[in-house]
């Protein structure tokens, strides 16, 4: 798959490798919902070389030491439906939120890609991506719903992603074409195709659930046990959404039936901190009735099993890719505490609070990255 390629490709970078030691830190163990704590962790460069309890830890010469005491280490956020449109602006400033992964659809690939690139290289600041390029949509044909395909495989995309205007025999030929060549292909379901058919022609995703208000009560819990057991996600893209509409609802119920969701924005902005930010689609999550430790799935392990990258992400383990976030408080007990970052690890660097508050205020210079 060319998401792994992607990820051993950018280990593959010759990166500095400093290291960094957090002790006294209670770890997030997303995938049962317990903390550990009292723990050290080293982490050298992009990989967390050994944790186990404070005292029991060998601490490398020459290490960068962090306090961890009333801190708590959890696995980078992903930000899985983004609008990357000013990168410059906009890649730096999701780690200050303590994003380390974004999903970009609907973009300039080419673009993304260099930004992917720069960033691996340590020539830039930001999360890692992945990407689509140009959605496809519109009345088109089968024929040249096959072409756009192949263009964009051509020019390898993580991933198809396509518009809710795409004609029916236009989107069945791109379900064809991605089921050939193992492309996964995402997007709202088009107005003239099924929730189920899209499920039965291994949509990967599917953002957004108000097409989903035309189905009955009966006819919903059986295309939420069809995607179950099919592993088709859901990315429910609450904060674009009405809280008074029944997409909190369904949210509630596609959990109950155990489908597994993705936290995504679809935001454009700079990532403020008063809008559009990954931390409000979770106090979302929340509020549609999922518990602090599903919604924190939902940014973390969800989207590596996605990517197929859980083995090498999205739990604080020895051996992993160090994405990681240092939070002030307990997210398992308040999913409103992702919003306290203490600092991130990203790319082989660890930034302090001092220099994420640089992120967000390009003017200011970053003194304490360590690189």
């Amino acid at each position: 798959m060319r998401f792994h390629l992607a990820l051993i490709a950018a280990l593959c970078v010759p990166l500095c490798a400093a290291t960094v030691v957090v002790q006294n830190v209670t770890v997030v163990e997303v995938a049962s919902g317990t903390l550990r704590p009292h723990v050290t962790a080293v982490i050298e460069g992009e990989r967390i070389v050994a944790i186990g309890p404070e005292g029991s830890v060998k601490l490398p010469a020459n290490a960068r030491v962090v306090d961890g005491t009333g801190r708590f280490l959890s696995p980078g956020l992903w930000d899985m439906r983004v609008q990357l449109r000013n990168p410059d602006r906009q890649l730096p400033a999701f780690l200050a939120f303590g994003v380390t992964g974004i999903r970009d659809p609907d973009g300039n690939y080419l673009r993304a890609a260099e930004s992917r690139l720069e960033i691996q290289q340590g020539k830039a600041i930001g999360p890692r991506i992945v990407a689509s390029g140009p959605a496809v949509g519109g009345k088109q044909t089968a024929q040249t719903a096959r072409l756009a395909f192949d263009r964009l495989f051509e020019d390898s995309v993580d991933f198809i992603q396509i518009l809710p205007d795409l004609s029916r025999e236009a989107y069945l030929a791109l379900a064809e074409q991605a089921r050939h060549w193992r492309l996964r292909f995402d997007g709202a379901v088009p107005a003239d195709v099924s929730p189920l058919e899209a499920v039965n022609a291994r949509q990967g995703i599917i953002e957004g659930l108000s097409n989903l208000g035309v189905l009955t009560e009966d006819t919903v819990i059986k295309f939420f046990e069809r995607c179950a057991m099919m592993g088709t996600r859901i990315s429910p893209l609450l904060s674009q959404g009405d809280a008074s509409t029944k997409l909190y609802q369904l949210t509630a119920l596609a959990k109950r039936y155990k489908v597994e969701l993705l936290a995504g924005t679809g935001s454009a902005d700079a990532y403020s901190a008063s809008r559009g930010n990954l931390q409000n689609e979770l106090i979302q999550l929340v509020a549609a009735g999922l518990s602090p430790r599903e919604a924190l799935e939902s940014a973390t392990l969800a989207p590596a099993r996605l990517l197929g990258w859980d083995r090498l992400m999205g739990s604080v383990e020895t051996g992993k890719i160090a994405d990681l976030v240092l939070l002030d408080g307990n997210p398992l007990q308040d999913i409103g505490n992702t919003r306290r970052v203490a600092g991130v690890f990203a790319q082989g660097r660890y930034y302090s609070r001092q220099d994420l508050d640089g992120l967000l205020n390009p003017g200011r210079q970053i003194a304490q990255v360590v690189h």
